[in-house]
């Protein structure tokens, strides 16, 4: 079998992460996998070992540039050692940390999987000269999972059109029964307490429609403990304490979806959302803001709504019909329900990641 690599910084629970473990989990039967972390276990790397591959852990609590200079010596004697035919860099540190190692293998294949938007480079310019210029020229392929991304690559980082190949992420279908309180809607929101993702734009719109009394709204996620105190603020200065619960990290949210009616993702930027897969396999509308791949999932008034970024009393405004139309909410829910079975289900990505893995 190959030998493909994977080498990613964590093993956390995160929409990439969670990819990954699906992709691993259907073709581990096909290929030899290998994963290489160098951040830190992350919740995930329980569930990584039951598959039953080999996992290379070069975590340290330490970090700076010592400790990735030694990640980088310990990964080419890794490679030395193994010889994989195929490697998989996933998410930006890996990428600059790894990728370099493509000019000292030049018999191994490099793809690059890229699952943001490229505001990270805008952060820090010198990333970006390197990806453009070096990294990007030694990678056989550079994996998006939406055309927003594809088009950045083209148009803003000189990529060749020809070099990238889009693989969207996929959703498992859940079909089980949903359990209602009656004439309570649940409002769910799920994404990591990280700026971007905004959960303010949430606040305001419910702050816009709090005398509707019959609505809640479930956080999940995890991340900064500085910003959660800072919405948490938010929140109560708009006298909203009473609507938002914040459900912390959960690894199978299908409890709190069971009550769940409506569907919202209100980031600044997205390359392409897992939340909003998740919503749609679980029959849900969903409402999110017009960035990054969601207007490649979202028909707008056809299986949810799109909003501009940071537009919140349009997003309130949604809120409200989806509150008021149970038929509404329903029909947008099984419209957003047979796009993902159509488009995104997990067996036909799966096969796109085995012919693209053979043909190399």
């Amino acid at each position: 079998m190959k030998k493909i690599f994977i080498i990613i910084g964590s093993l956390d629970i995160g929409g990439t992460e969670k990819q990954l473990l699906k992709k691993i989990e259907y073709l581990k039967k096909n290929f030899d996998f290998t994963v290489i972390i160098f951040f830190r276990k992350g919740e995930l790397f329980n569930s990584f070992e039951k598959l039953g591959i080999r996992i290379i852990d070069l975590s340290n609590k330490k970090r700076g540039v010592l400790h990735y200079l030694n990640v980088f010596f310990k990964i080419f004697f890794i490679f030395r050692k193994f010889r994989p035919e195929i490697i998989n860099l996933y998410l930006p540190h890996s990428y600059f940390i790894a990728g370099f190692l493509s000019y000292f293998f030049p018999k191994q294949v490099f793809i690059m999987s890229r699952r943001s938007l490229n505001n990270y480079q805008k952060k820090i310019p010198f990333v970006r000269f390197f990806e453009k210029n070096f990294l990007h020229k030694k990678m056989t392929y550079i994996l998006a999972n939406s055309n927003a991304i594809k088009d950045e690559l083209v148009h803003e980082e000189g990529v060749e059109k020809e070099k990238i190949k889009i693989i969207y992420n996929s959703v498992e279908l859940n079909n089980f029964k949903k359990f209602k309180k009656k004439n309570e809607i649940r409002i769910l929101h799920i994404a990591n307490f990280i700026p971007y993702k905004n959960h303010r734009l949430l606040i305001n719109a419910c702050g816009e429609i709090s005398s509707i009394k019959n609505f809640k709204v479930d956080l999940i996620g995890d991340g900064e403990l500085s910003y959660k105190n800072e919405l948490k603020e938010v929140i109560k200065k708009n006298d909203l304490t009473s609507k938002f619960f914040f459900r912390g990290k959960v690894k199978d949210f299908k409890d709190i979806v069971k009550y769940s009616d409506i569907g919202v993702l209100t980031s600044d930027e997205e390359g392409f959302s897992n939340a909003i897969l998740e919503y749609m396999s679980l029959s849900l509308p969903v409402i999110a803001t017009k960035v990054g791949g969601n207007t490649e999932i979202i028909d707008h008034y056809q299986n949810g709504f799109l909003v501009e970024k940071n537009d919140y009393k349009g997003l309130a405004k949604y809120l409200e019909i989806l509150i008021s139309d149970k038929g509404l909410c329903r029909k947008l829910g099984e419209n957003g329900y047979n796009k993902v079975k159509e488009n995104f289900n997990i067996r036909g990505n799966m096969k796109k990641y085995k012919d693209l893995y053979d043909s190399l």
